[in-house]
Order: structure tokens, then C-alpha cells, then sequence
């Protein structure tokens, strides 16, 4: 008689000294911050709660195996974290899914094994997934199959932040908000996610700017990244709390900022660039078709009075944007000059390659171009780079094995399909053979000799050549 085998979930839980994939995104875009609650749903081990509350983050998590009397709770971010590919009942995965979901005050976090992300070889199938040499369960995922799998059990949208990671949000103004801010390309840094680190109490001062450094400070971060100066709803408690103790009016507190904290010239250019990221973002907004691009938050709102003086204005402006990418010749004329600044450089083939950190320097247009891709991928980290295809509607990541080397070699990478709406994960045996033109090195610099050896080495005529394979 044949018996099913047994499935050992627990030990695919990972023992990590940092933040796990999706929780560093999660960090990164500002959705896990000190003052936000998160749950992990599924916490194996328990690092990422250990790092996050080290940092000040309330977290609290729960796992059938390595935590099964902690209470399941309510936060305000629930992380489903690599928990759905493991478990090899179909009707249990959809429970857990939906429990998840069930308990996310504000979004919830979903992140999965997708295909192409390992290789196959010796698994033996098992279900609609395989069987490890571990016992272990593994089910792979296409990314949009699990977007679609998503989408079903919450009722929203999600959006992608990596390939096979999404997050849903339960308000519309909320994944504006996100959006927003994810094109402005700022990102908050994981470097203080670790056990034990220690947290220097703020010393009072005698002057006024040096009594509320910690409120100016925050009033001004929020200028430099909006471009305007914030309203009394839109800082934290912990802002408020420093003024109510020193007993000094949010309207005052603003004035000294101004003063003895902001730097003028910084704030005027943040108040340009923020002008761009909203034309740049109603613009995907439209060409993406997002649901939530109706309801934006009351922040938002008072960005665009700010930058546009009305709603109307802004979506005639980015019209233009929309009309830009229309034209091919355009777009291909936009990405001749990005390459001359030495943003990139254009192949043979008069494809732009770019430092993914680079992304957001691009102009307005090509900005709108790569975000178009990236809704559909997820976010780019560092350490690759990024081929922009426009007259083929296409966009492909190279992930770089080591972006020191002189020659960097590209093992997979993630063709996004414009037209077919589509995303595609790929093992790659490449390498770059001219690093210096991607991350705009000088003409005299020793990465440029060893290009010209490598050249020869390997019979390139063309100065146009970037990427070889091995």
C-alpha cells in the first residue's frame, strides 16, 4: 500500500544575519519603519523580528513549527514571507493566504519561489510542485501566476516590488502614496536591521533649534523629499510629542526649520524633482491603468496644489509624457542623450544600458519608460543593470555576479515584455565586457586598458559592443 511522503516544512526555514528579501524591500520603500506594526505570518526562526525590533519596529510572528503558541494578531503590515511554495496542500495554502490577509490592517506582504530561480534537476515532482532530497516541499511559481493568485484571494491589484514579490494594499491611497514615493527613488536604508543594536538618546539643548533638532530635522527630510513644506497631520507623533514638551506651535517649529535648518537651494531643487515624479507617476498612473490612480492621498493632493495648482493641470502636462513615449524616435533620441551625459551607454544594437542605481537620474520620459517595466517586474536592486529596448516595447535586468570585477559576469536576468505585459525569468552566460561605458568610468582609467585588451582578446570591432557571451 502507498503512503504519501513526508513533508518536512520547517526545514526550509533559513537561519539569516539580515533581512530577508522581503522584508529589506519592505524596509527600503518605507512600509516598515519605527512607529508601524508588523506581523510575520509564517516567522520560521524569527531574524527578521529580532532585527526589526532591535530597531524600534513592533513586530510580532507566529510559525506552526518554530513559534506555535504565539498569539496570531492584527498589524498594520502582515509579511507572508517564501511560506505559500512550502506547504503541498493546495486547499491549506489558500487558507493561509486568505488568514493572512484577514489579519493586514494595512498591506499585506506575499513573496514566493517563482520559475527560473533555482534549478530543477533531482527534484522529483510531487503535486503541482516537487519533493527536495531534504523532504522538503517546493512549488514554483511563474510571476504572474502568483500576481493572479494574489489578486484572487485579496480582491485588489497588488503590485509587484521583485519578481515573485507583491505587496496589496487595502486603501487605494495608500498604494498612491507607495507608487509615489517609489519613483521619486528614494530609498530608507536596512544598515541598522541588526540584533543588539543600540539607540543614543537625544540630549536636550538650550536654543529653540537645538531643543526640537530632532522635529526639525524631520520637518526638513519631508521638504527635501515633497518639495514643500509639510502640514501638521503629515509629520509623526514623535514630532509632535518634542514640540508639546517644549511647548513651541507647529507653525513656529516650521519657521525655524526654514530658518536654521533648511537648505534653500536644496529645497528649491526638491521642489522641481518633485514636480517631475508627479507628472512621471499620474503618467504611469494612466498608462498602467491602476485602480487606486483615482483616490490620491490627501499628501498628494497637497503636492500637486503645490507643484501644479490643480489636478487638471497635471494630467494635461503629463499627457505630453504619454504622447513621448508614443514616438519611438523620441524615446530613442531621449536615450542618445542620457548616453552622452554618460548616464549609459547605447550597444549596437542602439539599446541603452544603465547602473540600475541610475534609473532615476533618466529623464522624465525614459523614467516613465522603466517604470512601466518595473510595475510589472518589481523593484531593481543594486548590483544590476538595465537594457532599454524601446522600439521593441522591451526591458531586460542583468543581474551582475560580482559588480567589481573588471568583467562582470551575468548569469540570469528578466526580459519584460511591454507588449505582451509579461515577465520572464532567464539563465544567462554572459559577461560585460565594457563596464566603464555602463558606470560612466573615465577614459583614463585602468578599467578602460583592460577593456581595450579584452577586446582584442576576444575579436570586438565595434565600439558599440557591451555585453558578450562567455
Amino acid at each position: 500500500m502507498n503512503t504519501a511522503p513526508l513533508v518536512h516544512r520547517h526545514r526550509t526555514a533559513m537561519v539569516r544575519h539580515t533581512l530577508s528579501q522581503p522584508m529589506s524591500l519592505a524596509v527600503r520603500h518605507g512600509l516598515v519603519k519605527e512607529g508601524i506594526t508588523v506581523f510575520d505570518y509564517g516567522c520560521g526562526q524569527g531574524d527578521d523580528l529580532r532585527a526589526l525590533t532591535a530597531a524600534g519596529v513592533e513586530a510580532r510572528g507566529w510559525d506552526p513549527h518554530f513559534a506555535p503558541h504565539e498569539q496570531v494578531v492584527e498589524a498594520e503590515i502582515v509579511n507572508l514571507g517564501f511560506v505559500l511554495n512550502v506547504i503541498e496542500n493546495t486547499a491549506e495554502r489558500q487558507a493561509a493566504l486568505e488568514r493572512a490577509w484577514s489579519i493586514s490592517q494595512k498591506a499585506l506582504i506575499v513573496s514566493v519561489m517563482i520559475v527560473g530561480a533555482v534549478p530543477l534537476d533531482g527534484l522529483r515532482p510531487f503535486g503541482d510542485g516537487y519533493l527536495t532530497s531534504r523532504g522538503t516541499f517546493q512549488k514554483y511559481y511563474q510571476h504572474a501566476e502568483i500576481r493572479a493568485v494574489l489578486a484572487r484571494a485579496v480582491g485588489v491589484e497588488p503590485v509587484a516590488l521583485a519578481p515573485g514579490i507583491f505587496v496589496a494594499f487595502r486603501a487605494p491611497e495608500d498604494e498612491q502614496e507607495f507608487l509615489l514615493e517609489r519613483r521619486r527613488g528614494r530609498r530608507s536604508s536596512t544598515s541598522g536591521y541588526a540584533t543588539g543594536r543600540s539607540r543614543k538618546a537625544v540630549i536636550a539643548r538650550p536654543e529653540l533649534h537645538e531643543r526640537i533638532q530632532a522635529a526639525l530635522a524631520a520637518m526638513a527630510e519631508f521638504a527635501l523629499r515633497r518639495g514643500r513644506l509639510p502640514h501638521a497631520e503629515e509629520m509623526p507623533s514623535s514630532v509632535h510629542d518634542v514640540l508639546a514638551r517644549e511647548r513651541v506651535s507647529f507653525a513656529r517649529a516650521v519657521d525655524t526649520c526654514v530658518a536654521s535648518t533648511l537648505d534653500c537651494d536644496a529645497f528649491e531643487q526638491a521642489g522641481r524633482d518633485s514636480r517631475e515624479d508627479l507628472l512621471v507617476h499620474h503618467a504611469l498612473g494612466a498608462l498602467n491603468r491602476t485602480k487606486s490612480a483615482a483616490r490620491p492621498s490627501p499628501s498628494m493632493v497637497r503636492d500637486i496644489r503645490t507643484h501644479f495648482g490643480s489636478q487638471q493641470q497635471l494630467a494635461e502636462e503629463a499627457l505630453e509624457y504619454l504622447h513621448a513615449l508614443a514616438d519611438p524616435t523620441r524615446t530613442v533620441a531621449a536615450m542618445r542623450e542620457c548616453a552622452d551625459k554618460g548616464l549609459g551607454a547605447l550597444d549596437e544594437d542602439q539599446r541603452l544600458l544603465i547602473n540600475a542605481e541610475r534609473l532615476e537620474q533618466l529623464s522624465g520620459q525614459l523614467r516613465c519608460y522603466a517604470g512601466c517595466a518595473i510595475h510589472l517586474s518589481g523593484e531593481v536592486d543594486d548590483g544590476h543593470i538595465v537594457r532599454l529596448e524601446p522600439m521593441r516595447k522591451r526591458l531586460t535586468i542583468f543581474r551582475l555576479t560580482n559588480q567589481k570585477d573588471a568583467f562582470p559576469a551575468i548569469t540570469s536576468s528578466v526580459a519584460v515584455d511591454l507588449r505582451r505585459q509579461d515577465v520572464s525569468l532567464r539563465n544567462e552566460d554572459r559577461v560585460l565586457v565594457r563596464k566603464s561605458v555602463v558606470f560612466g568610468m573615465s577614459a583614463r582609467s585602468k578599467q578602460r586598458k583592460l577593456e581595450l585588451e579584452k577586446a582584442k582578446e576576444l575579436g570586438i570591432c565595434s565600439e558599440r559592443a557591451i555585453i558578450r557571451r562567455s
